[in-house]
């Protein structure tokens, strides 16, 4: 299974790194059951669905970010049988319905949005939705306050250094801002995003802002074939009123903007979407971000039977 897994992923057209089966060895042992599906065609893979399952429920995946079908290159058809065997597999198991954490279009290599057509097909309900802001690279940005602060932290001389430990950021930024700010703490603990940057160097990287030798700012940001995804954003007040996040996000679309076609911020929602912190979403819109919508839903196994009835129509 592991290796069609991978096979699957080197293919896939909209495949993260939290599709990697190994993304999820962060999580403690048994804290998921694991009913993880390969989808074959002719005896290859050509789709993968991370899934855990409590109860009559299936989720894709209370452990990630993103989840659904991963699949390589196909048509609306294949994509469509790939899913009829999803639900057909779940419905012979008797469950009642999966509960699916869309995976943006932004991070398929196409752009592709069947998802959202077979979901309606299939009978789904969207359960709760995010608004997520992504900048198209490369970075255009027209607001007038926003280019001051790009222009201020440019002549303050800054250093942006990528660092393999995320130990400086965590302790010094990171924490403190969440607990300060926003009373919260980061999903990920710092010994889980140790382990997750040790695993997957190419696609988890830490960039440090520095003025004379002190830490103002810093992003631990996720590399997927077609985004780059800043998971994690901080600076202290030296750092805010020099404009060093500022500085970071023109570092980062000028780097990689050959490279990649997104910086997604992520959402900026609370309350299970129902809610907007209005300051952070208007920081993030101010460097030319669009909306990008994330979806989860909520599908009957049962759903097949709809997707069969597609074509089997009379005029």
């Amino acid at each position: 299974m592991k290796e069609d897994w991978k096979r699957v992923l080197l293919k896939a057209t909209n495949a993260t790194l939290m599709h990697d089966r190994a993304f999820l060895a962060y999580h403690p042992t048994g804290k998921f059951q694991d009913c993880s599906v390969i989808v074959y065609k002719d005896n290859a893979p050509v789709a993968v669905f991370s899934a855990h399952r409590e109860g009559k429920l299936v989720y894709s995946h209370k452990g990630l970010s993103f989840g659904g079908l991963i699949h390589t290159p196909c048509s609306f058809n294949q994509k469509l049988e790939c899913y009829n065997s999803l639900l057909r597999h779940f419905d012979s198991l008797e469950v009642n319905s999966l509960q699916i954490k869309e995976t943006p279009s932004i991070y398929d290599v196409n752009h592709d949005e069947s998802t959202a057509y077979i979901m309606h097909l299939a009978q789904a309900e969207i359960i709760q939705m995010e608004l997520s802001l992504a900048i198209k690279l490369p970075l255009r940005v027209t607001n007038k306050g926003r280019k001051a602060n790009i222009k201020q932290a440019n002549l303050a001389k800054l250093e942006i250094i990528e660092s393999k430990d995320p130990d400086l950021f965590w302790e010094e930024l990171l924490l403190p801002n969440l607990d300060n700010r926003y009373n919260k703490k980061p999903t990920h603990s710092k010994e889980e995003m140790v382990f997750l940057m040790k695993k997957f160097p190419q696609n988890i990287r830490q960039f440090n802002v520095y003025k004379e030798n002190q830490v103002l700012a810093g992003a631990t940001v996720y590399f997927t074939p077609n985004c780059l995804h800043t998971q994690y954003l901080a600076s202290n007040k030296q750092g805010r009123d020099q404009h060093a996040l500022d500085a970071l996000i023109q570092y980062l679309c000028e780097n990689f903007a050959g490279k990649r076609q997104f910086l997604d911020f992520g959402h900026s929602n609370e309350n299970q979407g129902l809610n907007i912190n209005r300051s952070l979403f208007k920081w993030k819109e101010s460097f030319g971000a669009s909306s990008i919508v994330h979806r989860h839903y909520q599908v009957p196994v049962r759903g097949w039977k709809s997707l069969d009835n597609l074509y089997n129509y009379s005029i």
